[in-house]
């Protein structure tokens, strides 16, 4: 069974026709800081791009590079299928683009199911998961565990191996799910086991929420597993606007002859702007996964937000947890394959908070403290307002698409009309809710916040 979910903006794109990506004006909004193997440069004039500095700055982490916290000495894992040849080469040319004057960390790429005999394309998916996680964390040690393919059965023996593998500080990014109902009661049974064990040895968990809103892709509202488990932190999406405003005057993104229209992408440019609404791109049919699981009652460390879930009509574990970037129209670097594209999805934001948590977990040693392993006990203890960019609703732009307020997704008419999809959504409110979690980690206001409750309940 199939339980990849690609976030490769390419693929989505690929409808808009965007010859004209590849062009001589410097006036862009998005340029690669490289030239592809062919020769092109990469250039969008209505899409924003970030580089690792421009995640650095707009998530406040530079004071925690300030402290030497850089990711040395721990190790990150990312759970993929397939394997990628050109994964290496891949992580080499985006080192040196962005971190030119530091050592590239140690990168290892680890089959425990066996070489795969088939290409399933997720190369572009491996460079993203690497890439990003290296992006927030330069020092970390970055190794790829490649399963066969991407069965149940497979994506399991890749945990297994994880758990008994792995020392505690550990910390895994998960950019891959499947509706909780695709799942057997054995298969469940497999994960859950393997994530508890590994909770237990002092591994922490991050898997992305999905993007297809509170319905998961499905007819009704669903949640993605693995990230509806308890033993795992789901990282859902949020749309990061920093150093320009979209405007939206348009909802359709085409016009009437299949051209980009640049009424919708229409953007301000503005150095000092910074807006982190929730992640809900009409264009795509994309919206932050997240909701009330079906398969797990609320834990007992969920109980402070239990009221919340409730008055969504939801009785189980609400995901996600914690949120970040995960916007198309300010998506992120990645050279892939040889050439540079632009990524989007929570499966750009869960290596991000992964390579975070390289970070704090650093922190943790050199003060002699546990590392966080299992992270959701102490996440929800956390009482301290400027730890999280709180994200709340927002309307921008003079239509419908500009109305960035739950993750109920958009859907067009074959008249083009833009209207909501049948499935509602959850709201974005004040603190946590089933859209965005707690929001975005702010930096070492976070670090501090959750120190402190690790110090006060030792």
């Amino acid at each position: 069974m199939n339980v990849k979910k690609f976030k490769n903006l390419n693929v989505a794109m690929s409808l808009l026709l965007l010859s004209a990506c590849f062009d001589d004006n410097n006036d862009t909004a998005c340029t690669a800081p490289t030239y592809n193997n062919d020769g092109s440069l990469l250039q969008l004039d209505y899409l924003n791009c970030y580089t690792p500095q421009d995640m650095h700055s707009a998530y406040e982490l530079n004071t925690l590079y300030d402290m030497n916290l850089t990711g040395n000495d721990m190790t990150i894992v990312i759970h993929d299928a397939y394997g990628s040849p050109t994964a290496e080469e891949d992580f080499t040319v985006f080192h040196n683009a962005f971190f030119p004057n530091r050592d590239i960390p140690e990168f290892k790429q680890i089959y425990p199911s066996g070489m795969p005999s088939e290409d399933g394309d997720w190369e572009g998916e491996i460079s993203l998961d690497i890439q990003w996680s290296h992006a927030i964390a330069p020092d970390a040690n970055i190794h790829l565990i490649s399963t066969l393919d991407n069965s149940f059965e497979y994506m399991l023996i890749g945990i297994e191996y994880i758990v008994d593998n792995y020392p505690p500080g550990t910390v895994v990014s998960m950019s891959w799910g499947a509706n909780e109902t695709d799942y057997s009661d054995e298969e469940l049974a497999g994960f859950e086991a393997a994530f508890k064990t590994g909770t237990e040895n002092g591994i922490t968990f991050f898997a992305s929420s999905g993007d297809e809103g509170s319905n998961d892709g499905a007819d009704v509202l669903m949640t993605d597993y693995p990230a509806s488990s308890p033993y795992v932190t789901a990282v859902g999406g949020t749309f990061l606007q920093y150093g320009w405003e979209w405007v939206p005057l348009s909802n359709n993104y085409l016009t009437d002859s299949d051209e980009t229209n640049y009424d919708y992408f229409n953007f301000k440019k503005d150095l000092m702007f910074r807006l982190e609404t929730p992640w809900n791109e009409s264009w795509l049919s994309w919206a932050s996964g997240g909701g009330s699981s079906t398969l797990f009652d609320i834990p007992e460390w969920q109980s402070s937000v239990a009221d919340h879930i409730y008055a969504q009509s939801g009785s189980g574990r609400g995901i996600p947890d914690l949120a970040w970037n995960a916007s198309a129209m300010g998506g992120v670097l990645v050279y892939d394959v040889g050439n540079w594209e632009v990524w989007t999805g929570t499966s750009a934001a869960s290596p991000q908070i992964a390579g975070l948590f390289a970070l704090i977990n650093q922190y943790l040693a050199e003060q002699g403290m546990d590392y966080v392993a299992h992270l959701n006990p102490w996440l929800y203890q956390i009482d301290d307002d400027t730890a999280f960019n709180d994200i709340l609703p927002v309307s921008q732009g003079t239509v419908l698409a500009g109305e960035q307020v739950n993750n109920q997704t958009f859907e067009y008419l074959d008249d083009g009309t833009l209207v909501y999809s049948d499935v509602p959504g959850y709201p974005t409110t004040e603190g946590w809710d089933m859209t965005t979690g707690f929001g975005s980690p702010r930096g070492k206001n976070f670090l501090d916040a959750l120190v402190t409750v690790m110090s006060e309940n030792n």
